[in-house]
Order: structure tokens, then sequence, then C-alpha cells
């Protein structure tokens, strides 16, 4: 039987014209990326040369991966930050947490919901990466992993919406605060990585630490690279810097996921204690 959050929250989107809107222009925008990438490609943008170049077409698989990641980066918490908070401002927080429903259930509704919109959008794109299949050099093995990756962080990341949906009564609020984590896990450990490595240098020691590693596998764009680097040779993170020479291309994916996973778990488990009237009606008594 389907999760009556999930079923009510799927009919609720669907309805409204954020979803089609928000269909319509992520398609544009990978299609005019597409049809850019194929003119510089077949070197159509060129006066002085005509012909293609095969081997642009993994450069253009490259860029809609990154394209893509970005997207689901941006998207995500703004589906997510909104669920419980969004539920408190319009007043039906107490009706939900008063149904029969586990908050475990309500917290599963709410982030599948989100979830089914971002797998609708990595649908709606298969049609345009079917197209560097027929130019080969992009197996359909290569697009089910990528699809993975993109699953497992959609999830990652909408567990961290919906962690400060429920931790934070103003949506704005919610919003501003998913967006910093993202920014955080996205680029400030990065930054936080190369500032370490500085920092070492001016030591006399290069070796690269365990910590600073652990910065680097908390950034979802560690995954990208190992899997890119596998697939198709770019990177755009040193393989040096996220494994050790003994080490194959694909171990910082795993240990990525791994740490999305774990640290997603946490954060679900949070949450369903957090919505839980229960729960906060045993904290209160505890501290009387």
């Amino acid at each position: 039987m389907i999760n009556p959050v999930l079923k009510k929250e799927i009919k609720t989107r669907m309805r409204t014209w954020k979803t089609p809107a928000m269909i319509s222009i992520y398609v544009l925008l990978l299609s005019v990326l597409v049809v850019f990438v194929f003119l510089e490609a077949y070197n159509l943008l060129s006066p002085y040369s005509m012909g293609i170049r095969p081997s642009d077409i993994k450069g253009l698989y490259y860029v809609l991966t990154v394209f893509q990641m970005i997207l689901i980066v941006f998207i995500v918490p703004a589906t997510t930050s909104s669920s419980i908070s969004g539920e408190r401002e319009r007043r039906t927080f107490d009706l939900l947490i008063c149904s029969r429903l586990s908050s475990f259930s309500i917290v599963f509704g709410k982030l599948t919901a989100s979830l089914a919109q971002i797998l609708l959008l990595l649908i709606v794109s298969l049609p345009i990466l079917s197209i560097l299949y027929l130019f080969g050099g992009v197996s359909p093995g290569n697009i089910l992993i990528l699809f993975s990756f993109y699953i497992i962080n959609a999830f990652y990341f909408g567990s961290i919406g919906l962690f400060t949906s429920a931790y934070f009564r103003k949506t704005t609020t919610s919003t501003i605060v998913s967006y910093l984590i993202t920014l955080f896990l996205t680029a400030g450990t990065f930054v936080l990585f190369v500032f370490s490595m500085e920092l070492l240098r001016n030591t006399g020691n290069n070796d690269i630490t365990f910590f600073q590693r652990f910065l680097l596998y908390l950034n979802p764009l560690s995954g990208l690279s190992s899997i890119l680097t596998e697939q198709v040779g770019e990177i755009f993170i040193p393989s040096q810097w996220l494994k050790k020479d003994t080490w194959d291309t694909l171990v910082p994916l795993y240990i990525n996921l791994g740490l999305d996973i774990v640290i997603s778990s946490i954060l679900l488990f949070l949450v369903s204690i957090k919505i839980n009237p229960m729960g906060s009606f045993k904290r209160k008594s505890k501290a009387k």
C-alpha cells in the first residue's frame, strides 16, 4: 500500500504549474547545452573547419554529467526544505502528527515525494543522454551507474533539507540553512582541503592525511570525479588526492556513497525524533 503522505504529496505537486515548469526548464537547459556542445564537436562554430570529432562526444558526456549534478544540488534542497516547516506555516502539522502514521512514515513519505520529482527529471533527460549512446563511447552501464549516483545524492541532500525543515519553523530560514550546508559540502570542504594542504606544505610535509581525504569524501563531487575518471578519463579532482596508489579508481566513490547513506540515515532518524510529539513530551517531562 502506498504511503498516504507520499500519495498526497505527489497529487498536490503534480497538479500545480510548478512541476511542469520545472521539468520544461530542466529539459530546455539540457537541450541548449547539448546543441551548443554538438555544434562545437562538429566544428560548425568554426568557419575554417568542418567534420565530426568523435572524441568530443565524451566531452559532451562529461559536461552533461556535471551540469546535471549542479542542477540536482540546487533543486533538491529547494523541494525538501519546506516539507515540515511548510506544514507548520499552513497550520496542518498538528493534523499530520495526530494521524495514525508514525513519525518515520511521515518523514519517509515527504522525502520520497521529493525524490520522485528528481527521478522524474532524470527520466526525462534519458532521451538526451541516449543521443550520446548512438555515437559510441558511452554505454548503458555508464548511464546506470551515473543515475544510481544521482539518486543516492538526491537522497543525501533531501535528508539535509528535511533536517533543516524540521528544526527551523520558517521555510525561508530552513531553505537558507540547507543551501549553506550544501555549499559547505560542495565547495567548503574543497577549500578547507586546499587550505590544509598549503599549511602542511609550509611545514615541509607533502603527504595527504586521512582528515584531508575525509574532507573530500564528504564532497559529492569526489564521487562524480571517480566515476568520470573510470568512464571517460576526465577528472576535476586529481586522483592522487582521492585515493592511495594501491586503490581502485572507484574506491573513493564507494567511500563517498557510504558516508552519504550513513549521514542521511542519521539525519532522518533525528527528524523522526524531532517531529514525534510523544518524544517531545518525554523530553519536557524529564526536564521538569
